[in-house]
């Protein structure tokens, strides 16, 4: 009776674990794969939601899973508590958030990596069969858009990707360039590894495709973090082994480290002397370039970065605990931005540009989860490679040895990506990146693991412990009795409620992604000037995803270019909670100004001000806040905006004209005076210049009436 019991058991958790691994596989295929065209960002809100959809569906088979069994239990693991830790903290975030519905969107993409990591470590890792398939389709999907990448580097590609050039175009599905490296960095290692510790020559082939297929593609992304990241993971890699094997490792594979040696003197003589494999126009010469000490300082793209990283400092310092909120950097940046660009010639040393992500993951996690947050993840990694080395040290397997030491490579590279990058904001990575974390396991024993030993030990010695385990099944029948009426009753309760929750949250992942499509239409209704039907469209938008900042803004702008100023204010302050634009603030200033609100429209001016992309745009923006502030009466505030504007431009004469009225109502003729001939003599024809004559005149006309004053005796 207990055997059968047994078997029925097995063969119910087989069921659940066989469709989560299904849904694991699913997750590793169609996110990397996922795109939808009809989307204004087309490639990762489709890679997002497939990737939530999948973690939530795996989620509700565990929970299935768990209602059969009649226990919940999680397995042990270093890594547990920081992971549990980091999605607290994470939820947390969204009370202290400066925009809490920013974070309350972003929070899903954050989740569902931990999540995953606890789905994958309690149902899937101590089944070496399904790691195997797991492995081999992550590494054949790897493999496929390696190949890829080398055909769009070759102009081998879809009619609809052709017209993107040069480096750009090796981009697999993920729209950049850089999002397709910092996806090949987590599996190429992997297939390194594996290589090393595969006895199978068929599977070493494979491996070696697949190697050079990744290898190809990552070369041809011509990204230097990703050049990086993966130089040293493979150095670290190679430490691994040498701890763990010694100088055996070398021996048993002689060959190819004297082919790799050969490799590195040859790509060293191709790359340091001139031949013409590395002249201009060629791979090699290309690499050259991108690499250069020289190429790297000159280049914009480097300074942009250290600007990014200064002001992200900035945030740091204002939010140095808790930070300002998951996802809440791309809504901060501009603002700091603004401020590092006030200070000091900062404006024109840094390019000016727009960030939505600081390229670097440790300092945006900084930035948005405060030290608390980012000490969390620091303690996830440690705790990772603190698992990995005594598994290492543990077992006897050469493939599970080179699986752990694959898997450390992976996390390696990512994370000296993560210096320059962003890969754990693409939602390919960051399956990758937490499945990794999950597989260290493998390497551990688990509960069912010793229970099997147990039983084929009491199978050996049929008369050891009998009383004992006669007791045990008396004991564990009696629990059955008394729990079974209960846990029967609320069975189909919990397997409801879990049907309800994951349903809630797939409309809650599906309807931001509605939302876009309809966002999408209505851009294409603006580029026909068929505004009307633009807004009708947009606010179906709102009725799926009421938080959508850009949508908010369009619909501002189109009612604002209709001059209905009050309804276009209503919409852009909506906007201005969820998204921050670098044309909001003079957008607002409009629509306040026309309603009368100076103060608040003077406020707004300034920010537009700061928000520009040179000073000479500035200069019309200081010289309209000086017309502000005279009509609000603060002539000194006056004054110092119109000087700031002739700072710029000398020759600015709507500021010299401002000044001088800024000065003639703080009773400063002369300087007024001086102002008013400097309009006549940059532009007599002007109509400021005829203004300038008659205030001249009406001033010189005052002087003569005015009787001289008699001097104190």
């Amino acid at each position: 009776m207990e055997y059968k019991e047994t078997n029925v058991i097995r063969q119910n958790q087989s069921f659940w674990n066989n469709a989560i691994e299904t849904t694991i596989i699913a997750l590793i295929i169609l996110t990397p794969l996922a795109f939808y065209p009809y989307l204004v960002r087309i490639f990762n809100p489709a890679k997002e939601l497939v990737f939530e959809t999948l973690v939530v569906i795996s989620l509700a088979l565990w929970g299935f899973k768990i209602i059969q069994q009649e226990k919940l239990k999680f397995n042990s693991s270093l890594l547990n508590l920081p992971i549990l830790s980091f999605m607290i903290v994470c939820t947390l975030s969204i009370l202290w958030s400066n925009s809490p519905f920013v974070s309350l969107k972003e929070l899903p993409l954050f989740l569902a990596g931990p999540l995953l990591y606890f789905i994958v470590n309690n149902n899937i890792i101590y089944d070496k069969q399904k790691i195997n398939r797991i492995l081999n389709v992550l590494l054949f999907v790897g493999t496929l858009f390696g190949i890829y990448g080398i055909l769009q580097y070759n102009g081998i590609d879809f009619p609809f990707w052709i017209k993107n050039l040069g480096r750009n175009k090796v981009f697999g599905l993920f729209g950049n360039v850089n999002y397709f490296a910092e996806y090949l960095i987590i599996p190429l290692p992997i297939a390194i590894a594996l290589f090393f510790v595969s006895k199978n020559k068929t599977s070493k082939i494979l491996l070696l495709i697949g190697i050079l297929a990744m290898g190809g593609s990552l070369i041809a992304t011509f990204t230097r973090g990703t050049y990086l990241g993966l130089g040293i993971s493979i150095i670290f890699m190679f430490i691994f082994y040498l701890i763990i094997r010694g100088k055996n490792f070398i021996k048993e594979h002689k060959k190819i480290f004297i082919f790799i040696l050969a490799l590195i003197i040859l790509i060293t003589f191709l790359f340091a002397l001139p031949n013409p494999l590395n002249k201009s126009g060629t791979v090699i010469s290309k690499i050259k370039g991108r690499i250069s000490i020289a190429r790297l300082s000159n280049e914009l793209s480097f300074g942009r970065r250290i600007a990014i990283w200064k002001f992200t400092g900035m945030m740091i310092n204002d939010h140095l605990l808790l930070g300002s909120g998951i996802g809440t950097f791309k809504y901060n940046s501009l603002n700091y931005q603004a401020k590092f660009f006030n200070q000091g010639e900062n404006r024109s040393l840094y390019p000016y540009g727009i960030a939505d992500k600081a390229h670097n993951e440790y300092l945006q996690l900084w930035a948005e989860l405060g030290i608390i947050g980012l000490g969390a993840f620091i303690w996830i990694i440690i705790s990772f490679f603190i698992c990995g080395v005594k598994l290492l040290k543990k077992t006897k397997d050469n493939y599970k040895e080179g699986l752990i030491i694959g898997l450390m490579g992976g996390i390696i590279a990512v994370l000296v990506e993560g210096l320059f990058g962003f890969p754990l904001h693409q939602p390919a990575t960051i399956v990758l990146f937490w499945l990794a974390l999950a597989l260290i396991g493998v390497g551990e024993g688990s509960e069912d693991e010793n229970k099997e030993k147990e039983i084929n030990v009491s199978q050996k010695n049929p008369d050891s412990n009998e009383e004992e385990r006669i007791k045990n099944r008396k004991q564990k029948q009696s629990d059955i009795d008394k729990n079974d009426s209960s846990i029967y009753r609320f069975k189909p309760l919990l397997y409801l409620i879990i049907i309800l929750l994951s349903i809630s949250a797939f409309i809650g992942i599906i309807r931001p992604f509605i939302a876009q499509t309809y966002w999408y239409k209505g851009f294409k209704e603006i580029e026909k000037e068929n505004w009307n039907k633009a807004i009708k469209i947009y606010e179906e938008a709102l009725s799926w995803d009421p938080y959508l900042g850009e949508v908010y803004y369009d619909i501002g702008k189109i009612l604002q270019n209709k001059e209905l100023y009050g309804i276009a204010g209503e919409y852009l302050e909506k906007a201005a909670k969820y998204i921050d634009h670098p044309d909001l603030p003079l957008d607002l200033y409009l629509i306040y100004s026309k309603k009368g609100m100076l103060d608040t429209a003077a406020i707004k001016l300034k920010q537009a001000i700061s928000y520009q992309r040179d000073k000479k745009s500035m200069t019309p923006l200081y010289s309209e806040l000086g017309n502000v502030y005279l009509q609000l009466e603060r002539y000194k505030p006056a004054e110092i905006a119109f000087k700031n504007a002739l700072k710029i431009n000398t020759k600015y004469v709507n500021a010299h004209y401002g000044l001088a009225g800024a000065y003639l109502r703080q009773n400063k003729l002369e300087e007024g005076l001086k102002e008013l001939q400097q309009v006549i003599e940059l532009a007599p024809d002007s109509e400021e210049a005829n203004y300038a004559r008659d205030i001249m005149q009406k001033i010189a006309q005052e002087k003569l009436k005015t009787p001289p004053t008699k001097p104190d005796n």
